[in-house]
């Protein structure tokens, strides 16, 4: 990694940040919660601060949304 603002980004910790292992077991929670159109941050505050400090936790939240929307009408046999 070449630019150390990214770096800083990366690992600067946040007060109440809940953290990658903590996040990546209610990321889909947090997700099913945005897409019933309720405010999942008042839920999983901690998730929701990792969210906005962890670019890689975010990516994948982004991409979990995206997925979920795309095949919202298949259904599962």
């Amino acid at each position: 990694m070449t630019d150390p603002r990214k770096l800083d980004e990366i690992l600067r910790a946040t007060d109440g940040d809940a953290g990658c292992a903590a996040g990546a077991e209610i990321l889909d929670a947090y997700v099913e919660l945005e897409l019933a159109g309720e405010e999942p941050a008042s839920v999983y505050p901690g998730m929701a601060i990792h969210l906005e400090s962890c670019p890689g936790c975010r990516v994948e939240h982004d991409g979990l949304l995206e997925a979920a929307c795309r095949f919202a009408d298949v259904g599962l046999e």
